[in-house]
């Protein structure tokens, strides 16, 4: 149904949450009638982070061009997710320098030095209001965009899956409270030709827009964007292309094409 696209987004046994083996993964793009997906591994350079170490370029760039090799039928592409924090991020560029990726994402996955999942729960249970506790997050999210580093800005407004006031806290609710910052996202975005991408991962806990909001993509579409990509943000295989039927209806009906990133 979806052969002339791609998921952008889809982790596998290279990354330190996901046991999903190429072979899964091929097949179930091939039940979800997808064009292929690009392999996008968590790359950690937080010492302090449960990831850290796992990942082995070598061995992931071996298992994408063996891949590739076995199923003509597919698109298979080389990619990584990187969790960028400032204080990494000349080590970054010298790690991406000598990576032969073909599509990178930038991802904020830390609040300060605090783990998102963390700091959320801690939100959560001293009841810290999040309409004024997460600049330093979105603040980092344009940080991200201005490295020049990725092809793409992961999921933006990753904290809403972990808020306890589930489906309210969508693309309105961070445009009312951090709109500034996330309007100077998306222009710099636009600027510097880096993706935001649209993440359909929400879907799987309830919501009925992707990362980002909306909102945030009408912002977009405001400014002047016009073609987005599309990623489920795979750790399973039956996670591939997620919603993607009701995610390009509604990406038309708002103005916005789906294209490819890699050829």
């Amino acid at each position: 149904m979806y052969q002339a696209y791609l998921d952008h987004h889809v982790h596998s046994l290279h990354s330190w949450d996901s046991e999903s083996t190429p072979e899964e993964l091929v097949a179930a793009a091939r039940r979800q009638g997808l064009g292929g997906f690009v392999l996008t591994d968590h790359v950690e350079f937080d010492p302090s982070d449960m990831g850290y170490g796992y990942y082995n370029l070598a061995r992931a760039a071996e298992c994408v061009e063996e891949t590739a090799e076995l199923t003509p039928d597919l698109r298979i592409r080389f990619g990584a997710e990187i969790s960028h924090q400032e204080r990494f991020k000349e080590e970054i560029r010298d790690f991406l320098h000598h990576a032969s990726y073909q599509y990178t994402i930038g991802s904020v996955h830390h609040v300060g030095r605090e783990e998102i999942t963390n700091f959320m729960a801690r939100a959560e249970s001293q009841k810290l209001p999040l309409e004024d506790c997460l600049d330093e997050y979105f603040d980092a999210c344009l940080k991200v965009v201005a490295s020049n580093l990725y092809d793409a800005l992961g999921h933006l407004d990753f904290p809403k899956v972990f808020s306890m006031r589930g489906t309210a806290v969508n693309g309105d609710f961070w445009m009312e409270h951090y709109g500034k910052t996330i309007r100077r996202i998306v222009t710099a975005s636009l600027d510097m030709g880096v993706f935001i991408e649209v993440n359909t991962a929400p879907y799987r806990k309830g919501f009925d827009e992707p990362f980002p909001g909306w909102a945030i993509l009408d912002l977009y579409r405001e400014k002047g964007g016009r073609e987005v990509i599309l990623s489920s943000d795979a750790h399973r295989p039956e996670d591939l292309g997620t919603a993607y039927g009701a995610v390009f209806k509604e990406l038309t009906r708002r103005g916005l094409s789906v294209r490819n990133a890699v050829a």
